[in-house]
């Protein structure tokens, strides 16, 4: 089976027939796994999807998919229709837009359809793919980019998928800001912990997270002591190769749909220890 869906930048920056190359690679990979996660959604995991490019054109950037959906799925295809994966997509472009940006208030399943209620008492109708589409954090991160930070770019005033014959979902960019990952995050835990970090890179800017180790791993933690960072800005605390902080740290684990993702916030820095001091304390 095959289906084909325009993907269509419109704006002033596009009367020329030109968009960045960097900028129009990242869309069209971030569109094509949009897709197969909605193809996915759509027929099961069994199903299998590959995009290509099909054509461009003029005075716009236009990027025609072509799926070929096999696999184990195949087999009850004869049941199914490209119509199916296009009516998924244009739900799950309308419960973005009906959400816009935030968590559902509330969601209810009736057969095969949901009711997703917004945070303004509005209630929208679709499939329970859509939904789940919108709920999926691949398909939620690649329609970031190609959707969102695509239509952030000046002289980009909207996008359209499919055309004038199948019309499938249209976004200004003033509704840009809608289409960024909005399941719900669920806290799983929240542990405080004096550990030992080795000062990967340290940042001196506010707001900027810094890079530790902790002997396994590396990861970004910001610095909530305030007194620490003063010293920091008044250089009487200096950071060199090697240099360890004794710390309290907090690790917030949560769950957003299937992900799981870690927090890690610096509370308190107990000690910094420079290499210099390490060697010191060795020959004592």
């Amino acid at each position: 089976m095959k289906t084909k869906i325009a993907l269509k930048y419109e704006g002033p920056a596009l009367q020329g027939g030109a968009m960045d190359v960097y900028q129009t690679s990242s869309n069209m990979i971030a569109f094509t796994e949009f897709m197969v996660a909605a193809v996915k959604e759509t027929y099961g995991d069994s199903a299998q999807a590959k995009a290509e490019v099909s054509g461009f054109e003029r005075g716009s950037f236009v990027t025609n998919i072509l799926f070929s959906v096999g696999g184990m799925a195949s087999t009850i295809f004869t049941a199914l229709t490209p119509d199916q994966l296009l009516e998924v997509v244009k739900g799950a472009f309308e419960v973005w837009k009906h959400l816009k940006g935030k968590p559902p208030a509330e969601v209810s399943q009736i057969d095969q359809q949901i009711n997703v209620t917004n945070n303004d008492g509005q209630i929208i109708n679709v499939r329970t793919e859509s939904f789940t589409l919108v709920m999926n954090p691949k398909a939620a991160d690649a329609v970031d980019k190609f959707v969102n930070q695509a239509l952030s770019v000046e002289g980009v005033d909207a996008l359209r998928l499919g055309n004038e014959a199948k019309p499938i979902a249209h976004v200004a960019a003033n509704e840009a800001a809608y289409f960024v990952p909005v399941a719900a995050v669920v806290p799983m835990s929240d542990n405080t912990l004096q550990m030992i970090l080795t000062v990967i890179s340290p940042v001196f800017q506010d707001g900027n997270k810094w890079r530790f180790s902790d002997g396994g791993s590396s990861f970004s933690a910001g610095i909530l002591d305030g007194d620490f960072l003063m010293r920091v800005d008044k250089g009487i605390e200096r950071f060199g190769k090697g240099d360890v902080l004794e710390v309290e740290m907090r690790i917030v684990q949560s769950r957003t749909g299937q992900k799981v993702s870690v927090e890690r916030e610096i509370l308190k820095v107990l000690r910094h220890i420079n290499p210099n001091e390490q060697v010191q304390q060795l020959l004592l």
